[in-house]
């Protein structure tokens, strides 16, 4: 019997170290999952921001009447959320539409919404175009 004396304490011992390492696992996952949920959320604000701003003033809105131009404006979202610096670049183009036996010069607009990527949205740079 005396050969099992310290026997109950090391497998205490292990069963906690396994334990905290699985511990030390979960946290990390439950941690990397809300930086994602940070980063998602964030980009899915920037997308609505800029669906509110096509919706309330038209696509080729701000846009150079011909050529091309770029427009800077900030992105505040509330009190305390600003998202950074949004950049409109747009061209408007002239195409021809044809149809039927008329055809008739319509004016297009090409235009790319970007916002560079910080904290808050995370790595890389956000883009929406048509």
């Amino acid at each position: 019997m005396k050969t099992q004396r310290g026997l109950a304490l090391s497998e205490a011992l292990i069963a906690l170290v396994l334990l905290g390492v699985i511990g030390l696992g979960l946290v990390y996952a439950l941690g990397r999952g809300l930086v994602a949920q940070k980063y998602q959320k964030a980009q899915s604000l920037a997308v609505q921001s800029i669906r509110a701003e096509v919706q309330d003033k038209g696509l080729a809105a701000g846009c150079a009447p011909s050529g091309s131009s770029t427009v800077r404006q900030s992105n505040i979202m509330g009190d305390e959320l600003y998202l950074g610096e949004l950049r409109k670049d747009c061209s408007i183009g002239t195409v021809t539409v044809k149809v039927g036996g008329l055809s008739a010069a319509v004016k297009l607009p090409s235009v790319s919404y970007q916002m560079q990527a910080e904290t808050l949205l995370g790595p890389g740079t956000l883009i929406v175009k048509n």
